[in-house]
């Protein structure tokens, strides 16, 4: 009979060490040589075949935590020493027989296991075992299904990575190895759906490179857990980014109001469709023929954008609904999110959505907005919005509003799509998300995120999104409350903030970590390309600068400064004077001194922009008036002339001077950023995306 099987028939919990490593085994995870023994001379014997020095272990049915109880002798080195421990171990509470195992010998000790979680599904884990898996829970996580890449990569995430290499004479680990017992605890969790965890620790490395499980932990359930189902259909978001006709249920003629700012958003946009202003007074608004009443529409309004307070919401979703209108953006707050009540109301609303065959942005969403189409429903005064490559999804007001009018404003980029999720009770990041993979005006992606609603649906989305646009989250938030602590390490080690990590790096995804970065690595990408890898070639007017860049690329950053071709350092030596030595990064200003800012700084990022070991440039730029302030079109004329390699521009000046440099450089495809450590911070970011995309 199957283990897993009779385990669950005599209504077992768990099995117990024997048991669980017999079953590991016969699926090609490596195990170490032991053997069962009911009392002290049975021990001796499988001891004395085994070969010394054995451990043996106190095993029970429900004898789970060994070292607490004192049930295990290592490093026993004859029979007699056999026999003594094995009398002791059999005398401790719950011990049934001694476990007796090889001595295997290796300084180091991983961990791995498997966990199941409602959302996720079956999750793989691996990091360093022994004693220290709760000290330093220097643990990675992956969502199953997975490839053997995955498991590579995930080894080497690991903190203490320098494990895995030669160590105090033994061999390096051998990956492959590894990669295959990760994989193996892959399958198992599609396979075995009454399996809860597996928890293997220590996985030993032995002096060869090669791993052993030496202790380990299966536990059960009696109700399996249901495996993930296939992805939900794609829906057809085409009417809410696209719409030919737009109905505003209450629209409003006073300003100030969300009714009033939504109609006037779109309008100032220059939309070219059907607008519908829906208000009891009837009349005119903004110059168009309102409706009394929903029942006034014509039939088959593509979307309608309801800004009336929540109690009046759902009767005005029906009515909409029949009429027709089949895509619906909610902004109305005042449900799930303030009270019970709230609560109640929003199932309301969810129903009359569902019934209805429509989808639905929000409730309790700032609006979204599509450039390509000229409108936005914002509830915010944006006024008119930008056109550009640059696509957001924002679980917050704020983004679709304030810091939309601070981009409109502040930057010289425009966006394609704007989303304001809200309370997502039918349209969620996944959804949106699959629509601008397939958007041909969205070429780089950007999220903030909360919660993520449906996480196997989004991994699937992501990484097909991933292999041809970049995609970056901020995540201000996790998708569930912590799993509770459990018997084994896996499912302890277990949370939100570990699995969403693997998760995100599993699906290609960048992670940001700073709400402001969701603005300069947008500037960068654009107005440049995506820098082909991560060496910097960079000029600056201070030797103190060139220092401490330098370092933080290295220790921080993740950039590399290389030398640069012969011919780039003796064009660079020759624009110098003598006494300088010319190298890859570039004190500039002895030049200037002898030349000017442009000629310097031109032949300078000219030599860099050609040299094939540099592929991105940045120039930190000195302005101020008691040195002059150059014509700065020189710049443009290089980006231009070499567009396939980004040239980054940062200063040391004025702030009148960097404004106005900023104003003339970005629109003419220069990005500019206001401190000098800022464009290398982006750099990391999309060196760490182009590796998140391969």
């Amino acid at each position: 009979m199957d283990i897993i099987e009779e385990a669950l028939n005599q209504g077992l919990n768990a099995l117990n060490e024997y048991d669980a490593k017999r079953f590991c085994g016969s699926l090609g995870i490596p195990v170490c040589r032991e053997a069962i023994a009911g009392d002290a001379d049975s021990a001796a014997e499988a001891a004395t075949n085994l070969g010394f020095p054995v451990v043996l272990k106190a095993s029970g049915k429900e004898l789970y935590h060994k070292t607490e109880v004192g049930g295990i002798a290592l490093n026993l080195k004859n029979a007699e020493e056999v026999k003594q421990e094995s009398q002791r171990l059999l005398q401790i509470p719950g011990s049934e027989a001694v476990l007796v195992q090889e001595m295997v010998k290796g300084e180091r000790e991983m961990v791995c296991g498997l966990v199941r979680d409602a959302h996720f599904g079956s999750c793989v884990m691996f990091g360093l075992g022994g004693i220290m898996t709760e000290v330093f829970q220097d643990i990675v996580f992956r969502v199953v299904p997975f490839t053997t890449q995955d498991t590579r990569e995930m080894v080497q995430e690991i903190r203490h990575r320098k494990l895995l290499e030669a160590f105090r004479g033994e061999a390096a680990v051998d990956i492959e190895a590894l990669a295959r017992v990760l994989v193996t605890l892959g399958e198992i969790g599609l396979q075995h759906q009454s399996i809860q965890s597996i928890d293997i620790n220590p996985l030993k490395i032995r002096p060869d490179g090669k791993p052993v499980a030496v202790d380990a932990l299966v536990t059960l359930s009696k109700e399996p857990v249901k495996p993930a189902g296939r992805i939900d259909r794609k829906k057809d978001l085409t009417k809410l980014y696209q719409p030919d006709s737009i109905a505003v249920i209450g629209a409003s003629a006073t300003p100030g109001k969300a009714g009033y700012t939504v109609l006037h958003n779109i309008l100032v946009n220059d939309y070219k469709g059907k607008v519908y202003p829906v208000n009891p007074r009837g009349g005119e608004i903004m110059g168009l023929p309102a409706c009394s009443s929903v029942a006034e529409l014509p039939e088959g309004v593509d979307l309608a954008v309801i800004v009336i307070p929540a109690r009046a919401t759902v009767q005005a979703v029906k009515e909409c609904s029949a009429r027709g209108v089949k895509s619906f953006v909610l902004c109305a707050g005042g449900f799930s999110e303030v009270d019970e009540n709230g609560k109640t109301l929003q199932e309301e609303l969810t129903r009359a959505i569902n019934e209805a065959g429509a989808i639905a942005v929000g409730p309790n969403t700032s609006g979204h907005t599509s450039t390509p189409c000229h409108f936005t429903t914002s509830i915010f005064p944006l006024g008119k919005v930008p056109q550009g490559n640059i696509s957001y999804i924002a679980q917050t007001g704020n983004f679709a509003t304030h810091t939309m009018y601070c981009i409109i404003i502040d930057e010289n980029y425009g966006v394609a799509r704007v989303t304001g999720l809200g309370n997502k009770i039918d349209v969620d990041e996944s959804d949106v998300l699959e629509y601008y993979g397939d958007d041909p005006e969205t070429e780089v992606i950007f999220l903030y995120l909360e919660s993520i609603k449906r996480p196997r649906r989004f991994i699937e989305v992501a990484r097909q999104v991933t292999r041809h646009k970049p995609v970056f989250l901020l995540m201000g938030g996790s998708t569930r409350q912590g799993a509770n602590a459990a018997v084994t390490h896996t499912a302890s080690m277990f949370s939100d903030e570990r699995i969403l990590e693997g998760t995100i790096r599993q699906a290609g995804i960048t992670r940001i970590y700073e709400y402001s970065h969701l603005v300069p690595t947008a500037r960068a990408l654009a107005h440049t390309p995506m820098p082909k890898g991560n060496r910097v070639g960079f000029i600056a007017p201070s030797g103190a600068m060139l220092v401490v860049l330098s370092d933080l690329c290295q220790q921080r950053w993740n950039l590399e400064i290389p030398e640069v071709e012969e011919k780039t350092r003796m064009r660079l030596q020759e624009i110098s004077p003598d006494f300088v030595r010319m190298r890859n990064p570039v004190d500039i200003w002895p030049s200037v001194f002898d030349h000017s800012v442009e000629f310097s700084y031109g032949e300078a990022i000219e030599a860099l922009m050609k040299d094939k070991n540099i592929d991105v440039v940045v120039a930190i730029l000195m302005l101020a008036e008691n040195i002059g302030i150059p014509p700065l079109d020189f710049l443009v004329k290089l980006a231009k002339k070499y567009p396939e390699k980004p040239l980054y521009v940062t200063f040391s000046a004025e702030r009148e001077h960097m404004e106005a440099a900023k104003a003339f450089l970005e629109p003419q495809g220069v990005p500019t950023f206001p401190t000098i450590e800022e464009p290398f911070e982006v750099l990391s970011i999309l060196n760490r995306c182009r590796q998140a995309m391969q």
